[in-house]
């Protein structure tokens, strides 16, 4: 038989969170009073949908307005999943062969340099190609500088005039939409000044800015919002008070579990694992559990890390290995060989708490789910 670890993956959960984020927007708009166009949902599906998988993706995110990826190739595979709404490429192509993709998928691009705006121009294309002009507001990643963007806008309308290109409007994204409003106020102000003498869509609002700064999705212009890890019921804030998963009505799309495989007694005074990293003062019973991380299973998960058993929490104790963890079960009298661990997700503890014990993020937890662990599909 296979190792005794399995992952969950919910649609349904998937299917929740996105109706989560439309009502927020809805809500937002209803109380502010904003009169203008809805905003179109754009769902995040790179990397694999975050480690959801695409095929599922296309099934929980059928009520959305597009698909977001940043691989060329998913774009083909998602239609060959069945999904005929829009797709858009965040970060652009990468080499002029990749416009032929774009044309053949009638999928919208991002661009962010002249580069860019000189293969549009050259390229041999059926349809025009649909494009977002992206800023950079701040991020200094991807983006045209402010004094440039007036240039490039003039080039892709050129192209736009010679059927080349199809011009939506501006794109861009918060560096810090996950901290207070002050925070994205300076990017938001220059965004407004840039585009404010157009009337074109705008796609700027990630997770964060969905959830917390949703005056700047609901607008009067037409525009496109962009969650991501929020779809997957993890909150890009972390574990803050009152801004949890929960807090915002998330639900996890996906649970880790793993049974436990061995039962130790050990003295006080006595290590477990490598580099005995966890020394137990009195007698104790640790229980070792069949994931590791090469399932995905973050290695720098600190001793206190907490996981699930029959319903009571419990917590790592030593270092992950490759394929074991080990935890401490001796406040629990009736565990056994056997008993499935839940490690995070539903009847467990959040990613979000997994991923603060463990220095790291939810995002790199859930996109490093390996591919030996066993998968449902719900």
């Amino acid at each position: 038989m296979t190792r005794p670890i399995q992952a969950t993956i919910s649609s349904a959960n998937m299917r929740h969170n996105l109706e989560q984020v439309a009502r927020r927007l809805q809500y937002f708009r209803d109380e502010s009073g904003i009169q203008g166009p809805d905003s179109q949902i754009f769902a995040v599906v790179k990397a694999n949908a975050y480690g959801h998988g695409l095929a599922t993706a296309v099934q929980a995110f059928a009520q959305a307005d597009g698909l977001s990826v940043i691989e060329i190739e998913a774009l083909s595979r998602l239609r060959e999943l069945g999904w005929q709404k829009s797709l858009l490429l965040l970060e652009g192509f990468f080499e002029a062969a990749d416009i032929q993709v774009l044309d053949r998928t009638r999928a919208i691009t991002a661009v962010h340099n002249f580069e860019q705006i000189q293969q549009l121009a050259q390229a041999q294309v059926q349809h025009p190609i649909q494009v977002f002009l992206k800023i950079n507001s701040g991020m200094n990643r991807l983006g045209f500088v402010a004094k440039n963007v007036d240039r490039a806008y003039q080039q892709l309308q050129q192209l736009q005039n010679q059927g080349q290109v199809q011009l939506l409007g501006f794109m861009s994204h918060f560096a810090n939409a996950d901290a207070q409003l002050q925070a994205i106020a300076e990017p938001w102000a220059l965004l407004q000044k840039i585009t404010d003498d157009y009337d074109d869509m705008l796609c700027i609002c990630n997770s964060a800015a969905i959830l917390r700064h949703p005056q700047c999705s609901a607008l009067q212009k037409a525009n496109i919002v962009r969650p991501g890890i929020c779809l997957y019921g993890s909150s890009p804030m972390g574990m803050l008070e009152h801004e949890t998963a929960a807090d915002y009505g998330l639900k996890p799309a996906m649970s880790l579990k793993a049974k436990i495989i061995e039962i130790q007694e050990v003295d006080a005074g006595q290590s477990v694992g490598y580099g005995s990293t966890f020394t137990a003062q009195h007698k104790s019973k640790i229980a070792v559990v069949a994931c590791g991380y090469a399932d995905g299973y973050p290695r720098s998960a600190a001793n206190g890390t907490p996981v699930v058993v029959n319903g009571v929490r419990a917590a790592i104790a030593g270092r992950v290995s490759m394929d074991m963890l080990t935890i401490d079960v001796t406040h629990i009298a009736d565990v056994q060989l056997g008993d499935w661990v839940y490690l995070w997700g539903e009847n467990g503890p959040s990613i979000d708490e997994v991923a603060a014990h463990s220095g790291r993020i939810s995002y790199e937890i859930l996109c490093a789910l390996a591919n030996r662990v066993p998968r449902v599909y719900e």
